[in-house]
């Protein structure tokens, strides 16, 4: 077979592949390891030695080679009707070594060298459905497997060229899923990733199940937690009116109450850039804007208060009247700074009365209280909640900041 002929095949190959979303040093596996798949085709209840050459996925094509009957092209939608019961591939001992080590979590990054080469060859064909050939639950190994490793550069170049949404419809949707999972590490490993990461979330379908909706939920709240809030309003957008088509969702209210919070961040950074450059204080009034109106949209139909969501609600208000006191400061206005900071505390309180520890934001609130009781000058009152912190989240960065506060406290 000439080596321009094999070119051809490898194009056709990938056409249900997408392209690169970012250029990366990564090297291209699936040139690299290009070329004609050898397998037994099935015709009836015969198998017969063969070649699998290429899927042009858009022309709905499988370009193959058998024995006896030479180059053909076999109807991806029709193989029933072409009496093509399917076809085999028997896979190399030491790459079936390896898959079974990594279906079992033994991972070892010095396997993927040996395996790769297998590997991107036999991807190429996943867009086969998984009746006619059982290729799916092996790729699925290797990706979970690379995602595990920590392996997120590849891991992005492979799921970034796989046709998931074609996946989800033979049943596979656990290659979206697992784009879901990477998406979300790639973020919470380096928060520079993101707009990258983010590429990928655009190939997925979201649908309307308690599974998908905490699997997005987790990854856009990786982007808010990495501090990129106008991204995480962004994810937080496409999951909300998901979300909403189920009223009995158990997210529908985290996802409506997240956005707020990132709004109230966002002010905060634009407050502080205002007040060294008037630019940014016509920006910072509108974010401030939003989350104002958002808060009293809340409030219209707040969580109930036996819910997980009633302490984060209770964060939302109490952030809002810190703002409020920070702004009467500013202004010289030192009574009305006093009495927006006291309703602060009232309102995170009453959040952490109601709050279990692992909730993630509870730490968050209980910082947030005691830079309340110290602008109150209520030192013990602090002291008393930054020791809680230590105790309850050591080891943890909201430990970290507690020491630096206690230690900052004037002695008593």
């Amino acid at each position: 077979m000439n080596k321009s002929f094999l070119l051809l095949l490898t194009i056709m190959g990938l056409c249900f592949l997408q392209l690169p979303l970012f250029s990366q040093a990564n090297q291209d596996y699936f040139k690299i390891h290009a070329g004609a798949l050898p397998v037994k085709i099935f015709v009836g209840n015969a198998g017969k030695p063969g070649s699998l050459l290429g899927v042009d996925g858009q022309k709905g094509i499988i370009y193959a080679q058998m024995e006896g009957a030479g180059r053909m092209q076999l109807e991806l939608r029709g193989l029933q009707k072409q009496n093509i019961k399917g076809f085999s591939y028997i896979w190399p001992q030491d790459a079936l070594k390896t898959l079974k080590l990594y279906s079992n979590e033994q991972y070892s990054k010095e396997l993927l060298p040996g395996l790769r080469p297998i590997m991107y060859k036999v991807m190429l064909f996943l867009e086969i459905p998984q009746q006619y050939f059982a290729i799916h639950d092996s790729c699925l190994i290797y990706v979970k497997a690379l995602i595990a490793m920590e392996q997120f550069n590849e891991a992005f170049y492979l799921l970034s060229r796989l046709n998931l949404n074609k996946l989800d419809s033979y049943g596979y949707r656990d290659f979206s899923e697992a784009s879901l999972e990477l998406a979300s590490k790639m973020i919470s490993a380096n928060a520079k990733s993101a707009k990258i990461a983010r590429a990928l979330l655009q190939k997925i379908t979201i649908r309307n199940n308690s599974a998908d909706h905490a699997s997005y939920l987790k990854m856009a709240n990786s982007l808010r937690i990495q501090g990129l809030y106008n991204d995480a309003i962004s994810e937080y957008a496409r999951l909300g009116p998901i979300v909403k088509k189920s009223p009995s969702s158990p997210y529908s209210k985290i996802v409506e109450i997240w956005p707020i919070y990132c709004y109230i961040k966002l002010y905060e950074t634009y407050a502080i850039a205002a007040l060294k450059d008037a630019r940014y204080k016509g920006p910072a009034g509108k974010i401030f804007n939003m989350a104002m109106q958002s808060v009293k949209k809340l409030d219209e139909k707040p969580p109930a208060r036996q819910t997980n969501e009633y302490s984060l609600y209770k964060l939302i208000r109490a952030l809002l009247r810190v703002q409020y006191a920070r702004q009467f400061e500013q202004g010289g206005n030192e009574l009305k700074a006093a009495e927006y900071y006291r309703q602060s505390v009232l309102e995170v309180t009453e959040g952490i009365v109601s709050a279990r520890v692992g909730l993630d934001w509870l730490p968050e609130s209980l910082l947030m209280a005691g830079d309340a009781y110290e602008k109150l000058n209520l030192n013990e009152a602090a002291m008393n909640v930054y020791k809680q912190v230590s105790i309850f989240y050591k080891g943890s960065k909201w430990a970290v900041e507690s020491k630096k506060r206690l230690e900052a406290l004037p002695a008593s």
